[in-house]
């Protein structure tokens, strides 16, 4: 997408758009409002990146558009044009390529394109930048978007050829339980679980000290916990710990995918909370994820044994070792792709913000992210106040966090979801009964607790032991809570998407993508989750 004169009503969701295609909120990856600026990054990054990485990977599919309604964004999976199966025999091919090396795929782009381009982005965002500088580097991280949403969906969706596992496990067994595959794909490190590591660790490390055990004893107040232990000298030393660790995973934010939300690495006040809940539970990180790789190899070898001496089984076999190797790529790329990138453009964005605050163009380094990139572009070769529209589009802004969006625009098309992307996104129609609904079972087993809704990671604070935690969806951020609760039931999602994929990993019972639970259930409402049938049990006594 060009930057034009019609850059921004092309962002938006038009009448006629809406009449070719068949729009679908995204309520998995950006179930948030978005700011003007990341939005102009991301919409034509997706729409863009997609078309060209859907032809190198040869996918059954043209391309993925994105468009802006209320703020929020709302997808089009565009059908491949051509003979249909002629594509899916290109794209086996394409795919028995790539399955064997997607690891050292992942590797070699974060390797040679993305920290390359994050070190740059780090220094200009330490030094004086001329307006002309700043122009040409916000083209440049404009173009590089779009490459990076390129490869992040070919690093991604070779993934999804992972399902085949089910149908040849259905095959070999005669099983209809074919999800009991991704059992064995359990006990995987990655990004995510690396850095909750980390936090337990330093919580282990704060117990040792009554001192910082009877800080964190009590809730944070507005001022947190930092201002309450770095009067100590134990809690300057766990801050200089905290240090350490954020500088590598504190590239979070509230959810991920925005310019707007502070980082880990800024306000350490985030792990903090998570530390303060940690240190309230006896659990031993390094325990529990060794007992979960020891099932896991223990499920498999049962599995693969029972499976009968076929050629079929030596193809599973193969394929299950590609996935058992790669299977920590799908939260990896997003420490490095989906986090790290609008972490590392934040910090670039401010020191433009803070340039256009010295010209007297903004009032406030952060007013940057209510601008559209035209505007921004606009407004460094001209330099113009805009201050009321601004002020319009914040208000625009908590409007749009607040509404309940559409979940879809146009007509639904009459040929059903494709399989892998329903694995992630989920889709099918909720299922709701005098006591019960559904959704897909994610991960097995069975808990009774209480609800606790948690709308957008504010809301954290308020999870306790053994909760269930019921949300919209999950991202890397939340998996800080998912040894803290005790089930997890989703709006959205399938079971490959991020909830049902790190619920197995932990454990814990979970129901994803019922599209009802945050509508139907509220705080203090005692429920039985159970993931292995994906049946949740409501309107139950404490």
């Amino acid at each position: 997408m060009a930057i034009t004169k019609t850059f921004r009503s092309d962002l938006m969701l038009q009448e006629e758009d809406i009449k070719q295609g068949f729009w679908v909120q995204d309520d998995v990856h950006l179930s948030h409002a978005l700011t003007p600026l990341f939005a102009s990054f991301m919409v034509p990054a997706v729409t863009e990146g997609t078309k060209v990485a859907f032809e190198n990977l040869k996918m059954p599919l043209s391309q993925f558009r994105y468009k802006l309604a209320d703020g929020r964004i709302y997808q089009y999976t565009v059908p491949y044009p051509g003979d249909l199966q002629k594509r899916l025999g290109e794209h086996k091919e394409t795919m028995g390529s790539i399955l064997p090396m997607l690891n050292q795929h992942l590797k070699n782009y974060v390797d040679q394109v993305f920290l390359p381009f994050y070190w740059s982005l780090d220094g200009d965002s330490k030094r004086a930048l001329t307006v002309g500088e700043a122009k040409e580097k916000l083209l440049g991280l404009f173009d590089f978007y779009r490459k990076a949403w390129q490869l992040h969906f070919e690093i991604v969706l070779p993934r999804t050829a992972f399902m085949a596992l089910e149908q040849m496990y259905g095959q070999l067994t005669g099983s209809a339980d074919t999800v009991v595959v991704y059992d064995m794909l359990a006990g995987v490190m990655n990004k995510s679980l690396e850095t909750d590591r980390e936090l337990w660790k330093l919580a282990d490390w704060a117990k040792q000290s009554p001192v910082l055990v009877a800080a964190f004893a009590e809730e944070a107040t507005e001022v947190g916990y930092k201002v309450r232990i770095e009067q100590t000298e134990e809690g300057l030393a766990l801050l200089k710990r905290l240090q350490d660790v954020l500088e590598i995973y504190g590239q979070r934010s509230t959810n991920s995918h925005e310019f707007n939300d502070e980082t880990w690495a800024e306000n350490p006040e985030y792990a903090l909370r998570i530390i303060a809940r940690y240190i309230k539970k006896d659990y031993d990180f390094d325990r529990e994820f060794a007992e979960t790789v020891r099932q896991r190899e223990a499920k498999a070898e049962e599995v693969i044994a029972g499976l009968p001496e076929v050629e079929l089984k030596q193809t599973f076999v193969r394929m299950y070792q590609w996935a058992l190797d790669s299977w920590g790529l799908d939260e990896d790329h997003h420490f490095y792709i989906d986090a790290m990138l609008p972490a590392k453009s934040r910090q670039f964005l401010l020191k433009v913000g803070r340039l256009l605050v010295d010209q007297g163009v903004l009032e406030d380094k952060s007013d940057i992210f209510f601008l559209y990139l035209d505007e921004l572009l606009a407004m460094l070769s001209e330099p113009t106040p805009l201050h009321a529209q601004i002020e319009q589009r914040k208000m625009e802004f908590e409007v749009n966090k607040q509404k309940q969006p559409a979940p879809f625009y146009g007509t639904p098309p009459e040929v059903p979801m494709d399989p892998a992307l329903e694995r992630i996104f989920g889709g099918k129609p909720p299922e709701i009964q005098e006591q019960t609904f559904t959704g897909y079972a994610a991960s097995q087993g069975t808990y009774t607790g209480m609800v606790k809704v948690v709308r957008r990671p504010e809301d954290f604070s308020k999870i306790q032991q053994g909760d269930v935690l019921v949300c919209k969806t999950t991202t890397p951020p939340w998996t800080v809570l998912f040894s803290i609760v005790g089930a997890i039931v989703t709006d959205a999602g399938g079971i490959l998407s991020h909830a049902g994929t790190v619920a197995r990993e932990y454990k814990l019972p979970a129901v994803v993508g019922s599209k009802v639970a945050t509508s139907l259930l509220k705080d203090g409402d005692i429920v039985t989750v159970d993931g292995t049938k994906g049946v949740v049990h409501f309107g139950q006594q404490s």
